[in-house]
C-alpha cells in the first residue's frame, strides 16, 4: 500500500503547490494594481492609475465637466451675493470675501489634476519603499520572495530532512525561488511529504487565494473611485462659495481615504507573512490538531486583518471612506450571486421547456420542479 499512500501525499503536495502558484501570479497583477509595480503601455513603464487619469477620455470628461463646473461656480457667485444682502448678523458676507472665495476656487480647479497625479507618483514611490523594507528576503538577497515558498517552508517545518547546517541557506532558497516549490523532486530532496502540515499548507494557501482576490478587486474598485472623484473634483469645487468648502472637505477626506487607505493592504499583507510563519513554530497545546486549529485562527484573522487594513488607514488619515468598502464588496458578492442564481434558474426552466415541452411546463406550474430551487 505504499504506492497509494505516496500517491496520497503527492497529491496533496500537488494541490498546494498548485494553490501557491496561482497566489504567486495574483500577487503579481496585485502589485500592478496597486502601483508598487509598473506596466508596460506603448513600450513605455507607468503606473497604472496614473495612465488612466492621464488617458485623453479621461481628460475630456474632465474638461467638460470643468466648463460645467466654471458656469456653476459664477451662477453659486450670484447666488451667495443675494443671500449675503438680505442676510442679517453672522449670517451677511461682504461681497468682498464671496469673491476672494471664488478666485480660490478658480485655483483650486487648476491644482487638483497637477496635486492628484504628483500624490499618487508619491505615494507609490513611498510604500514601494516600505513594502521593500518589511521583507527581509529582498534586502538581504536582493530577491522577491516567492508565497509558495514561503507556505513551502511554514508548512514543512517539521518535515525537513535535509542538513540542518544547511537548513536557513536551504529555506532562503526555496522562499526567493532559487529552488522551485513546483518541483517535486527538488521539494523531496529536503522534506518529507509525508510530514507536511496539509492542514496548514491547503487551508492557509485557500485562505490567502480568497484574500487576495478580494484585495484585488479592492484595487480595481479603487481605481474606478479615484478616477470618478478626480473628474466630478470641480463640481464640488464650485460650490465653495455658497458652503464654505464642506463638500470639497468631504471630497478631499474620501480622496485621500482611497489613495492611502488601500496602500495598508499592502503593508499588513507583508505583516501577514512575517507572523504566519513565527505562529507555525509555536507549540500552544501538546495536541497536534488542537496547534492546527489555533493555526488557522491566526490564517484567517491574518486574513481579515490584510483585507480590512484600508479601513486602518484611512481612519488614520481622518477620512471614513474606506470603511464600508468590505461590506460593499460582500453586497456586490451576494448580489453577483443572486443574479446568477435568477439566470440559471431561467436558462433551467428554458431547457426545461425544451427538452420536457407540456408535461414539464405542467409539473412547473404546479410547483413541483421550480419550488426546489
Amino acid at each position: 500500500m505504499d504506492w497509494l499512500t505516496d500517491w496520497i501525499f503527492d497529491l496533496l503536495y500537488g494541490i498546494q503547490k498548485s494553490i501557491c502558484y496561482i497566489i504567486d501570479f495574483i500577487k503579481e497583477i496585485f502589485y500592478m494594481l496597486a502601483g508598487i509595480e509598473p506596466v508596460r503601455i506603448n513600450g513605455q513603464e507607468t503606473d497604472l492609475l496614473s495612465n488612466f487619469l492621464l488617458s485623453d477620455a479621461v481628460k475630456k470628461a474632465f474638461w467638460s465637466v470643468f466648463l460645467i463646473a466654471v458656469a456653476l461656480l459664477f451662477l453659486f457667485v450670484i447666488i451667495a451675493i443675494v443671500r449675503s444682502e438680505y442676510a442679517n448678523g453672522e449670517n451677511k458676507k461682504s461681497k468682498t470675501l464671496i469673491l476672494g472665495k471664488a478666485c480660490q476656487s478658480f485655483i483650486i480647479f487648476l491644482m487638483v489634476p497637477f496635486v492628484l497625479i504628483t500624490g499618487i507618483a508619491l505615494s507609490n514611490t513611498v510604500v514601494s519603499s516600505i513594502n521593500k523594507s518589511m521583507n527581509p528576503y529582498v534586502l538581504e538577497q536582493g530577491q522577491e520572495a516567492t508565497i509558495g515558498g514561503q507556505m513551502l517552508v511554514t508548512s514543512g517545518y517539521y518535515a525537513y530532512i535535509g542538513d540542518e547546517s544547511e537548513r536557513a541557506e536551504i529555506e532562503i532558497k526555496f522562499i526567493t525561488g532559487e529552488l522551485d516549490y513546483n518541483d517535486k523532486d527538488v521539494v523531496a530532496e529536503y522534506y518529507d511529504l509525508r510530514d507536511l502540515d496539509f492542514f496548514v499548507g491547503i487551508i492557509g494557501g485557500l485562505v490567502i487565494l480568497v484574500m487576495f482576490v478580494m484585495s484585488s478587486i479592492s484595487f480595481i474598485q479603487r481605481i474606478f473611485d479615484i478616477i470618478l472623484l478626480y473628474i466630478v473634483s470641480p463640481i464640488s469645487v464650485s460650490t465653495i462659495t455658497t458652503d464654505d468648502g464642506q463638500r470639497f472637505k468631504q471630497w478631499k477626506e474620501m480622496l485621500i481615504g482611497k489613495v492611502l487607505g488601500a496602500y495598508g493592504i499592502i503593508l499588513s499583507m507583508n505583516l501577514f507573512f512575517i507572523i504566519i510563519p513565527q505562529v507555525q513554530q509555536i507549540a500552544f497545546f501538546g495536541n497536534a490538531f488542537k496547534n492546527g486549529i489555533v493555526k488557522i485562527l491566526f490564517l484567517i484573522g491574518g486574513a481579515f486583518a490584510v483585507t480590512k487594513a484600508n479601513i486602518v488607514i484611512a481612519n488614520l488619515t481622518g477620512s471614513h471612506a474606506g470603511g464600508s468598502e468590505t461590506r460593499e464588496l460582500i453586497a456586490n458578492m451576494r448580489t453577483g450571486k443572486n443574479i446568477t442564481r435568477a439566470i440559471g434558474s431561467t436558462a433551467l426552466g428554458v431547457g426545461g421547456a425544451i427538452l420536457g415541452g407540456k408535461t414539464f411546463m405542467n409539473s412547473n406550474k404546479s410547483g413541483g420542479f421550480a419550488s426546489g430551487i
